[in-house]
């Protein structure tokens, strides 16, 4: 029974964080607004988890992937708009990305 709220708990929480994503994108919101709401939602979900008796350990588990999914698609993101502006994009660019996503995950 665990597993199972654990693995739907975890799609769930994948299909928001993509939903979130495309609304960032489409709807062209803020660094500050998005990354926080990619917080928000795994942090949930981990909540979620520990109070339906999942131990603090698995329900971390979840929110790490949730937010390493998120911080995936923000960095694929800002690499791509990199690509269309002609600029060829390095492993510095990467760093960049991942550092911004992480400096706005933490206020």
């Amino acid at each position: 029974m665990n597993q199972d709220i654990i693995k739907t708990v975890t799609e769930f929480g994948m299909a928001l964080i993509e939903r979130q994503h495309q609304f960032f994108i489409d709807e062209t919101c803020d660094n500050s607004e998005h990354i926080p709401a990619i917080k928000r939602i795994a942090d949930v979900a981990c909540q979620y988890l520990e109070l339906n008796g999942i131990s603090s350990e698995i329900s971390k588990k979840v929110n790490k992937e949730l937010i390493q999914r998120g911080r995936e698609l923000f960095i694929k993101e800002w690499m791509r708009q990199l690509d269309e502006d002609e600029e060829i994009p390095d492993e510095e660019d990467k760093k960049e990305a991942k550092r911004t996503f992480d400096k706005l995950l933490k206020k």
